[in-house]
């Protein structure tokens, strides 16, 4: 079963606030490699593990239907808020029993999602509801690096220290592999052979945020979630505040957390297998 970490409608809600857009250069990738073996009409699509939806959305101008899952209803409710295309739709569903029939869809996505999954069920569902020819595409993103002149390895380090730190023993195993080890694991293998791996590591977002709003985001780990829940309050919000005071002195600026703005360079890396066109589920 997939874990439940991301359920409280308060973390859905900072979710869907910090958490970035993926890059238009990783759709733009992985609609290169469908486009190689498959020539057909773009028909369905689907991103397992939405979330808030920011990366259901990005496939929208590229199929006729695209369809959001997530076992939070909450992240759901959220992705349903934000969502202002006509042609995507959302579902509470698990990632191991996708809610389509055999060989009907183009493209399976997963983005920052699939250490929650059990991976065997997940790619046994994938292959059964892809079309031969079909794709799946898994990608994540590392930490947001800032990115300030002479302070950027400074704004790093801190960064570090609070997720392997502060936060160690709070993370799940699951987070570890995404953010620490890019799904370099045979865990993450895909289940087509048909090239060698194919992996790329190329793609990248920034964003310019204030400093308060950079904490905000580590508000959406489920390390921190954890911390707080086992915590409370006061020790959330201490934390937060000297994680926050210390991005400032390295800065050396006098203006306010709200005011002072860094560029937040996200990293994605970008797994991509193809089912073979004589294959069927």
């Amino acid at each position: 079963m997939a874990n439940r970490f991301f359920e409280g409608v308060a973390h859905a809600a900072v979710y869907a606030k910090f958490r970035p857009s993926p890059p238009p250069s990783i759709i733009e990738r992985v609609m290169a490699f469908l486009k190689e073996k498959y020539s057909g009409a773009l028909t369905s699509a689907c991103d397992v593990g939405c979330g808030s939806g920011q990366s259901t959305q990005i496939l929208a101008p590229y199929f006729t239907s695209v369809t959001g899952l997530d076992v939070s209803q909450a992240q759901i409710t959220e992705a349903i808020k934000l969502n202002n295309r006509n042609n995507v739709s959302f579902k509470v569903s698990g990632a191991e029993k996708l809610p389509f029939p055999d060989s009907s869809q183009l493209l399976v996505t997963s983005c920052q999602a699939c250490h929650w999954f059990d991976i065997p069920q997940f790619y046994k569902e994938v292959d059964r509801v892809l079309v031969p020819g079909g794709v799946l595409a898994v990608y994540g993103y590392l930490f947001p690096r800032p990115i300030c002149e002479d302070a950027t390895g400074k704004l790093s380090e801190i960064v570090d220290h609070m997720y392997k730190k502060k936060l160690g023993r709070y993370i799940h195993q699951g987070s570890k592999e995404v953010y620490l080890e890019n799904y370099m694991s045979d865990k993450f293998k895909l289940i087509y052979e048909e090239q060698v791996e194919i992996r790329d590591d190329t793609h990248y977002v920034d964003k310019v945020a204030s400093v308060t709003e950079l904490t905000g985001y580590i508000t959406s780990w489920s390390g921190f979630q954890n911390f707080y829940k086992q915590n409370g309050d006061d020790a959330a919000s201490q934390l937060l505040q000297r994680f926050q005071n210390r991005i400032m002195s390295a800065l050396q600026v006098s203006t306010s957390p709200e005011e002072t703005k860094v560029c937040l360079r996200y990293r994605y890396f970008l797994l991509m297998g193809r089912k073979p066109v004589g294959m069927m589920s």
